[in-house]
């Protein structure tokens, strides 16, 4: 079973790849990241204010498909900071 961390290297070792034929491998951790790379649904559930229809991400972060379905399905706006 992968862990959160590991889980977020992967994604970041995938995205830093920018070339054919691959690239430097992400490093373990990045200190410019103040928040988190990746959003489920479950977190982006819990940022919703109710009755506000906005939520606010960070710029860099990557938002689930499933998430994504369900912004799509409450018309919810998302506002990347």
């Amino acid at each position: 079973m992968l862990t959160k961390g590991a889980v977020e290297d992967l994604i970041m070792e995938h995205l830093s790849r920018r070339s054919p034929g691959g690239g430097a491998s992400a490093p373990k951790k990045v200190p410019e990241l103040k928040h988190k790379v990746f959003l489920s649904d479950f977190e982006l559930k819990k940022m919703l204010v109710p009755g506000s229809g906005s939520i606010r991400v960070p710029a860099n972060a990557i938002v689930s498909p499933l998430a994504l379905d369900w912004i799509e399905f409450g018309c919810i706006r998302v506002v990347r900071d």
